[in-house]
């Protein structure tokens, strides 16, 4: 069953966040007033293959090596794998079972609690057997009047991280995203410095208009524990403000050619494909202009 929190602006305005924590804790929807700022256009992705909304992150990022993606005895009882098979991708569960899997939630009018293990079971088998590891991730989100505070953690025996993969609506397909960041992105697996033909300047302030394909890596600056990033889509704004306890984070962005979304993913790691710790964390508030 969906979870609404509810609450109002200071300004009067309605707020409204929808949870489906059975379907991995994904957020399907995010409203201020009438402007829903996740794209619903993306639904297909989730229901495909958990995909698109509002999804998580963790315990890891993107597809693992298949030489150590676990072994599934029965793929029958996890219908999505057939369909990503079909289209070559091995890892049965990109970005890690969080996005997937069913946790376990409490809620009241603005806030909800979740958690998720592995000795928890999906159809049967537990999560350790399909994440290839045992691990705790706890999610907690309250919806005050000035907008979502998320709070993610993990324990785990293997390297991971935590993360959002929020898919946020470009109404008129285009979109600009300003942030104070470091001098140097990575792009997929290798670092370099930003190109010298992106709008970013002496103060580190990175002016990024949303024309063209994009998914690499940031990180926050001046305060390597604290990111502030703004997305302005011409129909609203929303303000993205990360921090961690750890110098073990970033920012991915991720927008294909001319998609109607964009990404924007506060994570628990430095590199996402080659995290470091076992124990990380981060606090997270999303706030609608």
């Amino acid at each position: 069953m969906p979870i609404v929190l509810k609450n109002v602006t200071p300004q009067g305005e309605p707020l409204e966040v929808t949870y489906l924590p059975e379907k991995g804790m994904n957020m399907v929807s995010y409203k201020k007033g009438n402007i829903e700022i996740i794209d619903p256009s993306t639904a297909a992705l989730f229901e495909e293959r958990y995909a698109g909304l509002g999804a998580l992150i963790g315990p890891h990022f993107h597809r693992k090596n298949p030489k150590i993606v676990p072994k599934i005895h029965d793929e029958s009882l996890f219908p999505h794998i057939a369909r990503v098979k079909a289209k070559g991708v091995q890892d049965p569960f990109s970005h890690g079972i969080g996005r997937y899997a069913p946790w376990k939630a409490e809620a009241s009018e603005q806030a909800i609690k979740a958690v998720l293990t592995g000795k928890d079971e999906w159809n049967g088998v537990p999560l350790e057997q399909l994440e290839g590891q045992n691990f705790k991730m706890t999610f907690e989100a309250e919806l005050l009047p000035d907008g979502l505070h998320i709070k993610m953690s993990i324990v785990s025996d293997l390297d991971s991280l935590v993360g959002l993969h929020y898919y946020y609506h470009l109404p008129q397909g285009k979109g600009v995203v300003q942030a104070e960041v470091r001098d140097t992105i990575r792009d997929h697996n290798s670092a370099r410095s930003i190109p010298k033909d992106w709008n970013f300047n002496d103060q580190h302030v990175l002016i990024y208009p949303l024309n063209q394909e994009t998914d690499c890596t940031f990180y926050p600056f001046p305060d390597p524990l604290k990111g502030i990033i703004t997305l302005d889509t011409g129909v609203y704004q929303l303000k993205t403000v990360y921090e961690s306890p750890s110098q073990e984070n970033c920012w991915q962005l991720y927008h294909p050619h001319e998609a109607s979304f964009v990404c924007i993913e506060p994570l628990s790691a430095q590199d996402p494909r080659h995290p470091h710790l076992t124990v990380s964390s981060l606090n997270v508030h999303l706030q609608i202009l």
